[in-house]
């Protein structure tokens, strides 16, 4: 199965992290492609919770959390219908949370998929690690951005 991690430590205390990954409803905020997220299920929060993820250009992913150790670890893991047949499928993107410190918190986060045929198990391996790093590492800007603003450039002038 191919899978894909990145990693990176961001400047806030694990419980903070922690509740900004948990907030299911406002994932929009570290997930960019998602314009709108839909609560499907009775459950907020924990493994069963589902929900739906809307994208600008109309589309829509249903996801379900399959685990979820508070504050630890959460993974999102799509819905499929049965009839849908992929060269490469996403099966799981999990977060993984350690304390550092008391301000700092190390997030890892994965993806996995399956593969179907030769075809769908060269392209899982040349291309989609790569694909996935990059959307990986998006969503742990957004996330970082949430807890580390990017410092404010003083506008200096020569002319003095």
């Amino acid at each position: 199965m191919p899978s894909a991690t990145v990693s990176r430590t961001i400047a806030a205390p694990q419980a903070q992290v922690w509740t900004a990954l948990s907030d299911i409803a406002n994932a929009r905020r570290w997930n960019a492609s998602w314009s709108q997220i839909e609560i499907t299920s009775k459950q907020t929060h924990g493994a069963g919770a589902a929900f739906r993820a809307h994208t600008d250009d109309g589309d829509t992913f249903k996801f379900e959390i399959t685990a979820w150790v508070a504050p630890e670890y959460i993974e999102f893991s799509p819905v499929r219908d049965d009839s849908e047949e992929y060269l490469i499928a996403l099966e799981s993107h999990t977060f993984r949370l350690q304390a550092v410190n008391d301000q700092e918190t190390r997030i890892d986060v994965s993806a996995r998929a399956s593969t179907r045929g030769i075809r769908g198990r060269f392209i899982a391996m040349l291309f989609w690690p790569g694909y996935q790093k990059r959307g990986l590492n998006l969503a742990l800007d957004a996330i970082q951005a949430l807890f580390e603003p990017e410092p404010q450039i003083e506008n200096t002038s020569a002319a003095d």
